[in-house]
């Protein structure tokens, strides 16, 4: 398991339009400002966002974006998948080109519990956070 900047990044616009929630939609300019980030960045990360269905984007002169769910029904792993793919990743479950497991170890390989039953508890912690739950740390 390995959080990128896009995974960081994306929380950090998330939790910025999440605070602004009620007001009115967040622009691209207000986040890059706020949080000190590049446009170009944001702008791909608010696009897999919004592909993820987690944010909605308004359109015109008083656009921008907000979320499309309460924040409360957004969980840290919503946000890490929509940008980064599976959060935890059990190589010996993983299927190779034409169908084969990436692993050669054995079928009895004590490992692949333990890396299973550690994916399960990672992304159920990850699933319990939600962006209501960080706005509330963040007070």
């Amino acid at each position: 398991m390995r959080i990128t900047t896009q995974g960081d990044y994306a929380l950090r616009c998330i939790l910025n339009i999440a605070r602004n929630a009620g007001a009115k939609p967040v622009t691209i300019r207000c986040i890059v400002s706020d949080e000190g980030l590049p446009l170009d960045y944001v702008e791909q990360l608010l696009m897999k966002l919004r592909r993820y269905k987690l944010i909605k984007s308004i359109r015109g002169a008083k656009g921008g974006y907000i979320l499309s769910r309460s924040a409360d029904a957004i969980s840290i792993k919503d946000v890490l998948e929509a940008v980064e793919g599976d959060v935890f990743e059990v190589i010996c479950v993983r299927q190779k080109h034409a169908g084969k497991k990436n692993c050669k170890g054995s079928k009895e390989c004590v490992l692949k519990g333990v890396w299973l039953h550690l994916k399960s508890y990672i992304e159920g912690y990850l699933s319990s956070q939600t962006v209501a739950s960080l706005l509330e740390k963040s007070r």
